[in-house]
């Protein structure tokens, strides 16, 4: 049988290599994770492949004694990654076919090289070279993506450190590909909800802004040079495309937007303003409802993805603190965690701010009763994902005629005023 040379993980974080006898690489890496090792390189030793001299030979099946690599881990001579844009459906594509190739056998770094040759010349094939060449020097594979906390946040990477830790890491793969499809899913659904309204506003203004520019002037001549009394309908409509079309105004109103928008990315830049904005946000009439099932639902699947993967519930909350998009429920998260006693009771410590729902801190409750908190949170966070379809379907549904009756009252009140002005031309010509 022939003889592999290996550089692997301990359990424990430690970067080992060594040497074992085994019939095939597929067995060599099966050794390899019989022992709780997590393989990084596993290939065929050099005197199999180019005739030279054979190192020492262990027993059949036996794993050599583990001595560290040679190389510090974290230390790489890779070119920095390239510019351009990764998206989070890069990230769930990569999960997932890292999740495949490590169930069919593949170490680490031979899944990083695959997957990197398939973005070749991309900034993601870049990115994933990199972080090859970080694992051959000795780096776990969730310290080295951590590396690049722009495309791998604090939550991805913790999940990986939870699975390499627990020797499951293509099983909690395949727990962040789901994660990140239920993301993605909630999204397409808000922006497919939204799309038909968009478009038809946006048909609205610019059918509107091409009469008010170009054709209004040319109606405005003709009533004048007839030199009769105007409807008043007619007159209002006159004015108000000679107020828009004069240069001062859009500038003022350029200058108005230019303002709002600096005010906004100020507030924005400072705790108060953003504390400020996303409490207001969290208190619309109509989307507040909407805002905090997503919220709310987001929060639940996070931690009940990094609990049931063994991520401690203090670590947890705070990568689920970090993930929230309001500064208002990521704030109360905080205070949360500062109020954990035990470091395991979380129900009591969320429902002391009165801002996490009552369902949501019963079925936490519940969960901690029954001993399976994941799933508790996992039901909540279905729970609150329906509620935000519902809300969306039901937004949009009442969105689409309230868009079309303004634009029809809008283009209604243009063509009363310009049929007023016909009518009373033709009266008067009688």
């Amino acid at each position: 049988m022939p003889d592999f040379f290996y550089s692997a993980r301990t359990q424990s974080g430690q970067a080992i290599s060594g040497s074992l006898t085994a019939a095939d690489r597929k067995a060599a890496l099966a050794q390899l994770t019989a022992q709780g090792y997590f393989p990084i390189a596993v290939d065929v030793a050099p005197s199999k492949k180019n005739g030279a001299p054979a190192a020492a030979k262990p027993k059949p099946g036996a794993i050599a004694a583990a001595k560290p690599l040679s190389k510090p881990a974290g230390k790489t001579g890779a070119a920095p990654v390239k510019k351009g844009r990764i998206t989070s459906r890069h990230v769930m594509l990569f999960t997932q076919q890292l999740a495949n190739l490590l169930k069919s056998g593949m170490s680490i770094k031979q899944a990083l090289d695959s997957l990197a040759r398939q973005q070749k010349g991309k900034a993601f094939g870049a990115l994933l070279e990199q972080v090859a060449e970080e694992i051959v020097q000795g780096a776990n594979l969730s310290d080295a993506l951590a590396r690049h906390p722009r495309v791998f946040t604090r939550f991805y990477t913790n999940m990986i450190r939870a699975g390499e830790q627990s020797g499951t890491l293509p099983d909690v793969l395949a727990r962040l590909t789901g994660h990140y499809e239920r993301m993605a899913e909630i999204r397409e659904k808000v922006t497919s909800a939204l799309l038909y309204p968009a478009i038809v506003l946006i048909v609205g203004i610019g059918v509107v802004f091409v009469f008010m520019v170009f054709m209004l002037p040319r109606f405005t001549e003709m009533f004048q040079g007839l030199g009769i009394s105007l409807p008043l309908a007619t007159r209002v409509l006159i004015a108000v495309g000679k107020t828009a079309g004069n240069i001062w105004f859009l500038l003022g109103l350029a200058a108005v937007v230019t303002l709002v928008v600096i005010a906004y990315k100020r507030a924005m830049s400072t705790r108060e303003g953003r504390l400020a904005l996303d409490r207001i946000r969290l208190r619309l009439p109509l989307f507040g409802n909407t805002l905090k099932a997503a919220l709310f639902a987001q929060f639940s699947r996070t931690l009940a993805t990094l609990l049931a993967n063994g991520v401690p519930v203090l670590t947890a909350l705070k990568i689920a603190e970090d993930t929230m998009t309001n500064l208002v429920l990521a704030q109360e998260s905080a205070r949360a965690r500062e109020r954990v006693p035990d470091g395991t009771t979380i129900s009591a410590p969320l429902a002391a701010g009165q801002i996490f729902p009552p369902l949501l801190i019963d079925m936490l409750a519940i969960g901690e009763q029954t001993g399976d908190v994941p799933t508790a949170l996992n039901n909540v966070a279905g729970l609150y994902e329906q509620q935000l379809t519902q809300d969306v379907r039901r937004f949009t549904t009442l969105l689409e005629p309230v868009v079309i009756v303004m634009i029809a009252l809008v283009v209604g009140s243009i063509v009363f005023s310009v049929l007023s002005a016909v009518m009373s031309i033709t009266s008067g010509l009688r």
